[in-house]
């Protein structure tokens, strides 16, 4: 499980490169997921069904309508 951090405010730009590298490497402001290609697979398979089911409905829709 990855924990996503909370909103860290911008360094600031007189910070020396250094220090501004430090803090970016130990707090984040963000922390990515990975997920496995799998999942990713499955997230776009069941897009693609949502986006065919879409359109199927919208066309039955207009055709009912006489459009």
């Amino acid at each position: 499980m990855v924990k996503i951090k909370r909103y860290r405010p911008a360094i600031s730009p007189t910070a020396t490169p250094v220090r501004a590298v430090r803090r970016l490497h130990l707090n984040p402001t963000y922390t990515p997921i990975a997920i496995g290609p799998l999942l990713n697979g499955v997230t776009l398979a069941a897009l693609s069904a949502t986006m065919a089911m879409s359109g199927l409905t919208v066309g039955t829709c207009l055709r009912l309508v006489g459009l």
